[in-house]
């Protein structure tokens, strides 16, 4: 039971619970949405179009959105659907962005030398390979073999040897060439080499926390540590002196090197590929 009256003054009104109705007891007002009609139907139109693809064309997202993206972002595109992949993969869209990346490089990835690569097919496909070779710190034989390599001396060897070092002027480094038969050559006219036979072989030695570590060993010269530089280049370093590879990327250039040298792979040198097909 439930006692229903107003603020009247009136007796108030004994009703049943089942019996009372919606309009005894005071509904809530029914609220109207204040958006127009034409609106509303605007709105459920776009959501209905949930593909960028249809929804804006072909050429819209080809011309003013896909040329804005970096490579990061074509690739997720590449990603949504069959559609966006042939799209977001067009070499005209990746060209701009493997010229753009190998011009930091001063090394080209040695499965691409010699190629003409703003003409080639898979313009993504280069891109990765060139990522690929970026993120690279095991030097394999190929790379001591298709690379010219500089001798720079440092003040540790004495003020005689360091006389011989052009670098010293300001002029390039002593050439030095590294090849798979384990051999080692020098560049003409070289004031340090002395026709001797040169030999060089990867050694593996422990460091620091037990690790092994691999390194290159040149004749009895102590053990030389591989890393690489930012810009790509390799450096063999130790107490004496470092050899460093010159530039062989056309694109690239710096104060110091303002020419660059490319040097043919021999017969046995494999390039890295990183497993994708070219």
């Amino acid at each position: 039971m439930r006692m229903m009256g107003q603020e009247t003054g009136r007796a108030p009104k004994l009703v049943r619970c089942g019996d009372v109705s919606t309009r005894e007891v005071g509904a809530e007002p029914e609220v109207r949405s204040n958006v127009p009609e034409s609106s509303s139907k605007i709105c459920e139109d776009i959501h209905a179009i949930r593909d960028p693809f249809d929804a804006l064309g072909v050429d819209i997202l080809h011309s003013h959105i896909f040329t804005l993206l970096d490579s990061r972002s074509l690739a997720r595109c590449a990603a949504v659907s069959s559609r966006w992949q042939s799209l977001a993969t067009a070499d005209k869209l990746w060209q701009p962005l493997v010229a753009a990346f190998l011009a930091q490089r001063a090394h080209l990835p040695l499965c691409l030398m010699g190629r003409d690569i703003s003409k080639c097919k898979g313009q993504k496909l280069l891109y990765t390979i060139a990522v690929m070779d970026s993120r690279q710190r095991d030097i394999v034989p190929a790379e001591m073999c298709g690379r010219t390599w500089e001798l720079r001396l440092k003040p540790t060897c004495g003020p005689y040897w360091l006389g011989y070092d052009p670098t010293q002027i300001g002029k390039p480094g002593l050439k030095r060439y590294f090849h798979c038969d384990g051999s080692i050559t020098s560049g003409p006219n070289d004031p340090i080499w002395g026709g001797h036979s040169s030999v060089w072989e990867y050694i593996h030695l422990k460091g620091g926390y037990g690790k092994v570590g691999k390194y290159v060993q040149i004749n009895r010269w102590p053990p030389l540590t591989p890393r690489r530089v930012k810009d790509g280049r390799w450096v063999l370093e130790n107490f004496y002196g470092l050899y460093i590879t010159r530039p062989d990327n056309p694109t690239f250039s710096t104060k110091r090197y303002s020419e660059t040298e490319c040097k043919r792979l021999c017969s046995y040198c494999t390039p890295p590929t990183y497993g994708v097909k070219i």
